[in-house]
């Protein structure tokens, strides 16, 4: 029925990576269906700008909701991570709370528990991040300088983002990994 109780509660798994207390613009920007058959999260389309503000990220993501972007208020966690290839990377898991996620499940439901449809509704998640909070640093102390570098990570290292819809209840999707666009910085 949509409705989730404490049992289910239990199972509820929320994303890696530090909160990301930072303004997220949600924008509707279509529709589409799949049929009756596909039921799964899709993976997000993003860009990611660095500027003067920090680290702007656009993803597209589609969910599976008869709710506006209105009533969507989703979470942003962020997490430091190093790429394939050995460069400095952010992940970023977008995700709802368990009263959002209560919502969307039921603004998928009828009366007698049935589905309405099977259409994601597109939307684009906006919001820029400042936030350092994990970011390695280099030794603190003066003994073994010789054999270590310093390593300062700071934003502005960061080459590549790695966004993911992360389903609380606890599906997730593939992340979908881009390089960091610089604007002269």
């Amino acid at each position: 029925m949509g409705i989730i109780t404490d049992s289910e509660k239990d199972g509820l798994t929320n994303p890696p990576g530090t909160p990301l207390y930072t303004t997220v613009v949600v924008t509707e920007i279509g529709s589409i269906n799949f049929g009756k058959t596909f039921k799964q999260p899709l993976p997000t389309l993003n860009q990611a700008i660095m500027t003067g503000n920090g680290l702007e990220i656009t993803a597209i993501v589609l969910v599976r909701t008869t709710l506006s972007a209105i009533d969507l208020k989703p979470k942003i966690n962020q997490q430091f991570t190093i790429g394939t290839y050995g460069e400095n990377q952010l992940q970023f898991f977008i995700y709802c709370d368990e009263k959002q996620l209560k919502a969307i499940i039921d603004s998928n439901k009828i009366a007698d528990g049935e589905t309405v449809d099977n259409t994601y509704r597109v939307f684009k998640v906006e919001f820029t991040t400042t936030d350092e909070t994990g970011f390695p640093t280099g030794p603190i102390g003066i003994e073994n300088k010789d054999i270590f570098t310093g390593i300062d990570v700071k934003l502005e290292h960061i080459k590549q983002v790695q966004t993911f819809l992360w389903n609380i209840d606890p599906e997730t999707s593939r992340g979908t990994v881009t390089t960091v666009q610089n604007l002269g910085l």
